[in-house]
């Protein structure tokens, strides 16, 4: 024997060792009912998952959609002031007055008045020293002007 190593030594001296322990109750548990239960908690998370996922799949097909119909409204709208500022433009054109005066003369025929075309109207008020004469004249003038509209008139309507 080296020092290092020491043996043991069984002696028997007719006893027999028994050990003691505490009894130890067995939990039985149903594995077919753990199994169960396993698989129900694993089919309920894939469920969630999925739902989750074509939950989150859906909000992204709704604000795509909402893109498109911004980005419609946006192209609308850049059209709509297209055709403002054609309107606008056409309509500096109609509003210079040397286009105007040249329909007027082309297509209307009218001209500058003449000297005889031209009344003058004296609009002075309060004038009580009127003689027989000026109100046979100006009657006279009312009778002339009435003329002049009423050919005016018929002109027109040709």
């Amino acid at each position: 024997m080296s020092a290092l190593r020491k043996e043991v030594l069984d002696i028997d001296y007719g006893q027999e060792s028994i050990e003691y322990s505490p009894k130890k109750k067995r939990i039985k548990r149903n594995k077919k009912n753990n199994n169960v239960i396993e698989s129900f908690k694993n089919f309920s998370m894939i469920a969630i998952t999925f739902a989750l996922g074509i939950l989150i799949v859906y909000n992204y097909a709704v604000i795509t959609d909402k893109q498109m119909e911004l980005n419609s409204i946006n192209q609308e709208i850049a059209t709509l002031n297209d055709d403002i500022d054609s309107y606008n433009i056409a309509l500096e054109s109609i509003k210079n007055t040397n286009s105007i005066e040249e329909l007027a003369k082309a297509y209307l025929g009218m001209n500058y008045p003449t000297r005889k075309q031209t009344v003058f109207v004296d609009f002075t008020y309060g004038n009580s020293e009127t003689t027989e004469d000026e109100t046979k004249a100006a009657l006279k003038g009312n009778g002339n002007m009435l003329v002049g509209i009423i050919d005016k008139v018929v002109s027109f309507i040709q």
